[in-house]
């Protein structure tokens, strides 16, 4: 195992792994023991942030951070990051969800789980101080509004959106969708990076924004 391009994760020279102390896995991933060190595999069909590295991610800035999570989800992506950051806000809606969540954040202290709705930042920013990050993974209509109100709201470095064009539009074509959201999102926000996820989710996009 050795150091990746991406600053805190680790390759074989196929597949990306983050560093961990937790033995269990968490959605069934493989790990690998090298001497006393354990290493998660991040598989880029279960993550989007995996499959936007492994399709050549330019932009990485999640070592040491603190990362507002929004969509965490049963907490997937979640983990990774927390191999790596310093802390991870993580807000999920559904309750069912926040079950799965809530029993990860007991195996790892940098996860703060949060039971909300991300289209309300400012009832959630009790908790929130200062993310460096935002990463949103999101699957409503409005995701791109909400994207904009929590990069508003926080003013983090940079911001991660992983662009669900099906979820906006069944009716129009992905392209559309990206293109409308690119032009929103560029009114208000740089936008360094577009990576399209189709090699391993089929109509996604991950969106690189910074201020």
């Amino acid at each position: 195992m050795r150091r990746s391009r991406y600053q805190g994760v680790y390759t074989d020279g196929k597949n990306y792994y983050t560093p961990t102390e937790d033995p269990e896995p968490v959605y069934g991933e493989k790990i690998v023991r090298e001497g006393k060190k354990l290493y998660r595999r991040w598989d880029p069909a279960r993550s989007k942030l995996a499959a936007a590295m492994y399709l050549g991610l330019e932009n990485f800035k999640f070592k040491d951070s603190a990362i507002l999570y929004l969509g965490a989800a049963t907490g997937t992506t979640v983990s990774h990051i927390s191999d790596i950051s310093h802390i991870v806000w993580a807000v999920e809606i559904s309750p069912i969800s926040m079950e799965s969540l809530v029993s990860l954040a007991e195996r790892r202290r940098n996860i703060i789980p949060i039971l909300n709705d991300a289209r309300k930042p400012e009832e959630y920013s009790i908790f929130v101080d200062s993310p460096h990050v935002i990463y949103q993974d999101i699957s409503q209509r409005d995701q791109v509004e909400i994207f904009i109100k929590n990069m508003e709201h926080y003013e983090p470095e940079i911001g991660y959106l992983m662009l669900k064009t099906r979820t906006i539009n069944v009716r129009k074509k992905p392209r559309e969708i990206l293109k409308a959201t690119t032009k929103l999102i560029g009114e208000k926000f740089t936008i360094k990076e577009i990576i399209d996820l189709k090699r391993f989710q089929k109509d996604h996009y991950a969106i690189v924004v910074g201020r």
